[in-house]
């Protein structure tokens, strides 16, 4: 189908958080909501139902070859076509077939004309999650935004040394080649690793890791956070947002000793 009132619009993975409703400041974002919210008089401007309570969504263009993500337009809609819109989302709150519904009956489109476009969008989803950082372009004067400033994310790049490991086959001298374990005398069960899983779209370093009572991150050598645990399972992460260094290392303490990891090499995010 083409020229579609409402449509399926899936965010890349690397453009989670750039939307201007978490990354502008209350006031900033107030601004262009209440602009988007009085050009509408009430009425969703997909479908036209009246409310009083219309969402405000962010309409993106993305260019991979560019890694730009650039803000087309500001809309104020009902909750339905917004949930359309995040179709995954209200998938994951068990909401999808109310908003396929409601697509259906928007678009007035059949069940095959519904899975055509969702699988269109799926595809494109798929594709641009191949760029993990977007440079926002956005020209906020049209959106009621006069004088707001536009903050890109500076969020770097983690290089995982443990890429590879398969971590629920691994033995004890495995454990010896990958980390520096010291163990206190006449004690066993220094820290152990479960998994490290490194999410460069949003920049974390997640660890889980049992007999450890807390964990300490070191960039450049520098000791910048610590983190305790009560008891069992340790599941802890870091997030690099704004970091400045080259390297990051994290040491695991509990009651057996230490286990002390390799560095994850930091590098400059993929903007132009």
């Amino acid at each position: 189908m083409e020229d579609l009132k409402l449509t399926i619009n899936m965010l890349p993975k690397g453009a989670w958080n750039n939307d201007f409703s978490k990354t502008l400041s209350k006031k900033d974002w107030d601004k262009l909501r209440e602009f988007a919210l009085k050009r509408t008089n009430g009425k969703c401007e997909i479908c036209g139902y009246e409310t009083s309570d219309l969402d405000v969504h962010e309409e993106w263009e993305f260019d991979i070859e560019k890694k730009t993500q650039t803000l087309k337009q500001i809309i104020a809609i009902c909750s339905k076509c917004h949930g359309v819109k995040h179709f995954k989302n209200s998938v994951r709150l068990g909401y999808g077939e109310e908003a396929q519904e409601h697509f259906m009956n928007v678009n007035n489109a059949s069940e095959m004309e519904f899975a055509s476009h969702l699988n269109k969008s799926l595809l494109e989803y798929n594709e641009r999650n191949s760029v993990y950082r977007w440079k926002i372009v956005a020209d906020l004067e049209k959106f009621g935004g006069n004088g707001i400033e536009i903050k890109q994310n500076n969020i770097p790049l983690i290089k995982n040394p443990y890429e590879s490991v398969e971590w629920d086959k691994l033995s004890f001298d495995d454990m010896k080649n990958l980390f520096e374990i010291k163990r206190n005398e006449n004690l066993i069960g220094s820290p152990k690793i479960v998994s490290i899983d490194v999410d460069n779209y949003q920049g974390i370093i997640q660890i889980k890791a049992l007999f450890a009572d807390r964990i300490e991150w070191y960039l450049d050598e520098k000791k910048i956070k610590t983190n305790y645990n009560t008891a069992g399972l340790f599941t802890t992460e870091l997030k690099v947002k704004n970091l400045i260094g080259k390297n990051i290392k994290f040491k695991l303490t509990g009651i057996g000793g230490e286990t002390i990891s390799k560095y994850f090499e930091i590098l400059p995010q993929e903007v132009l």
